[in-house]
């Protein structure tokens, strides 16, 4: 016995120095940093916002655009608690790195035009004020910008145009407080960005994104909302087109025919981009005086003949009490692990099945692949969405995930493998750029 209890004060001491390694090596983790920055490094190691490539880095060096998508890539995961898994790879001509990849479908980053990423270049500061704004965003972070808040610094008009808006919210939130050259702050936009201070940006706004995002998490069925607007979606802003006006509009409109093409130009000679199916949910950008529509489609201007699309009909917004209660029980799953192909709790879930169980145990039969449930109930724009409603995503007229709004912009869903069931976003960057169309299965 006395053995025993010499040996057990031993262990618990070698526990508690293992466990006071990491903080203590924390200063050991990255070289060249500034004192100042050394209390950001050690949070962003308590956080796991440190990706493992950038151990051993100089931190006062410039930071790449590659290592820019890499930290705020994992930063993302850390919020939302799941990686998504690339559609493509082959976006780039330079590059075909998961976490740049995972940084463009996240709409995060863009290329260049000729089809290059150019991973190693540095990061301008207005670059990495873009990429916080992008970042904001594929949280369904909204922020709203001001330019007031620019005054203070005599550089602001180097700021490029494409720039502005993102500058303005980095200083507004905070995330951005200038670069000190004496007694002068300025935004130094077409500086670029050392690794400690980007860094410790990011920290700023990663710490607002994911204080923001623990209440979508966290989110219950709210009723009596929807997405939407009012009114008749006329903006007053008119363009003209190889000669044809376009009143600017902001609405969204329903496909009437089996398969519509989308085009590049509002004529039936231009070029094919894909086609749209039948109850299709499209946001309309404009309406040309030949008859066609201007909507977005994949991130783009795109056009589509307006003899096949057709305005909703206006809708009661309040939700049905049958389809308040699938969706309070869809919610009982949060948490569940997801499945390819399964449809019950012993199993787990992929997104049609929860979709498919769930109904089903109210007495609706769907069918049960996404594509297949696009198919199902009645069509409804985004701005008419209640509670229980059929929300998809997808490309073009294929729908390849589905889930259930539960209100304020949310839905329930199983996401994927490395989260399972959980609550999202409409408004997240990921889901906006994918969603197609709604489907209303209980009506009354």
């Amino acid at each position: 016995m006395k053995r025993k209890i010499r040996i057990i004060p031993l262990l618990l001491a070698a526990a508690l120095l293992l466990g006071t390694i990491p903080t203590a090596f924390a200063a050991d983790v990255c070289t060249g940093y500034s004192s100042w920055f050394e209390p950001s490094l050690r949070e962003m190691q308590e956080l796991n916002l440190l990706p493992d490539s950038f151990k051993g880095m100089d931190l006062s060096e410039d930071i790449s655009r590659g290592e820019m998508c890499e930290l705020a890539v994992q930063a993302l995961e850390q919020i939302t608690g799941y990686s998504i898994e690339p559609e493509r790879t082959d976006y780039f001509s330079d590059t075909s790195k998961d976490y740049i990849v995972k940084a463009y479908e996240l709409g995060i980053v863009e290329g260049y035009p000729d089809g290059t990423f150019r991973p190693n270049e540095p990061l301008s500061r207005q670059e990495f004020f873009q990429i916080m704004e992008n970042f904001c965003k594929a949280a369904a972070f909204l922020p709203e910008a001001d330019s007031s808040y620019l005054e203070k610094f005599d550089d602001r008009g180097d700021v490029a145009e494409w720039a502005q808006e993102a500058a303005e919210i980095c200083v507004k939130y905070g995330f951005v407080n200038g670069r000190g050259v004496g007694d002068v702050v300025g935004l130094m936009p077409e500086s670029n960005t050392l690794r400690q201070e980007a860094m410790a940006m990011f920290l700023r706004g990663f710490k607002s994104v994911n204080e923001y995002y623990y209440y979508i998490k966290n989110a219950q069925v709210t009723v009596d909302d929807n997405t939407g607007s009012t009114g008749d979606g006329m903006t007053g802003e008119n363009t003209v087109v190889d000669n044809v006006e376009i009143t600017g509009v902001d609405k969204h409109m329903m496909v009437t025919t089996d398969a519509l093409n989308v085009r590049s130009s509002w004529s039936s000679d231009s070029k094919i981009l894909g086609s749209v199916r039948y109850g299709a949910d499209l946001t309309v950008t404009g309406l040309c005086e030949n008859g066609w529509v201007q909507i977005l489609y994949k991130g783009q201007t795109a056009y589509v003949s307006g003899d096949y699309v057709t305005d909703y009909k206006e809708v009661d917004h309040t939700a049905t009490e049958g389809a308040v209660e699938v969706a309070n029980f869809a919610m009982t799953f949060v948490g569940y692990s997801y499945v390819y192909g399964g449809a019950s709790p012993s199993s787990g879930f992929d997104c049609s099945g929860l979709v498919y169980y769930c109904y089903g145990q109210f007495g609706y039969k769907l069918n049960r692949v996404a594509d297949d449930q696009m198919d199902n109930g009645t069509a409804v724009s985004y701005d008419s969405l209640q509670v229980g409603d059929l929300v998809f995503f997808g490309s073009g007229s294929y729908a390849n995930h589905v889930g259930i709004y539960i209100g304020n912009g949310n839905f329930v869903h199983a996401a994927n493998p490395s989260s399972g069931v959980r609550v999202s976003s409409l408004n997240e960057t990921y889901y906006a750029t994918r969603y197609i169309g709604a489907r209303r299965i209980i009506l009354n």
